[in-house]
């Protein structure tokens, strides 16, 4: 299943759907999407960075929680080892710009980041997850109860 949503088709859906059409949950739809995927493939290729500016928090929020039943089972299914999924890049030129870099530097970026500059790039990604997960079994043996950052303008508690 192929779906494309060009830019523009977004902000034109906030600004001109009513309350009912945000939350509206086709049900029958995206279960039978979850039922008959396995995996799924996305591709970020922004042209317009800033689509949705402007668009009323409220409604980008309402219309996330109307798709929750979908994520949870999305997830479920993923948990359950029945579902994956895999994103790549498409570096646009409005990407580019909003990193301050040109079109080549920016794809040289995504180049680096999935490491196809290297022979192996599973191998190296296998053995980054590894060095990853060494870390995260470090911070989680800490049993830290909560961050506190302080500076001239915070003095800010996040418990974990």
């Amino acid at each position: 299943m192929i779906e494309y949503l060009p830019d523009g088709v977004s902000k034109h859906f906030f600004e001109h759907a009513n309350d009912d059409q945000i939350v509206f949950y086709p049900h029958h739809f995206l279960h039978g999407k979850v039922e008959q995927m396995d995996h799924m493939i996305s591709i970020i290729a922004e042209a317009d960075m800033y689509e949705l500016k402007g668009v009323d928090p409220k409604k980008l929020a309402a219309r996330r929680h109307s798709r929750k039943e979908y994520m949870d089972r999305r997830r479920a299914k993923e948990h359950a080892g029945k579902h994956s999924w895999t994103i790549g890049m498409y570096g646009t030129p409005a990407m580019a710009k909003e990193a301050k870099l040109s079109l080549k530097e920016y794809r040289n970026q995504i180049i680096k980041a999935c490491f196809l500059d290297y022979k192996n790039p599973v191998a190296q990604r296998d053995k980054t997850a590894k060095n990853i997960g060494k870390i995260q079994k470090w911070l989680d043996d800490m049993k830290i109860e909560y961050v506190h950052v302080t500076g001239p303008d915070a003095d800010l508690k996040v418990k974990i």
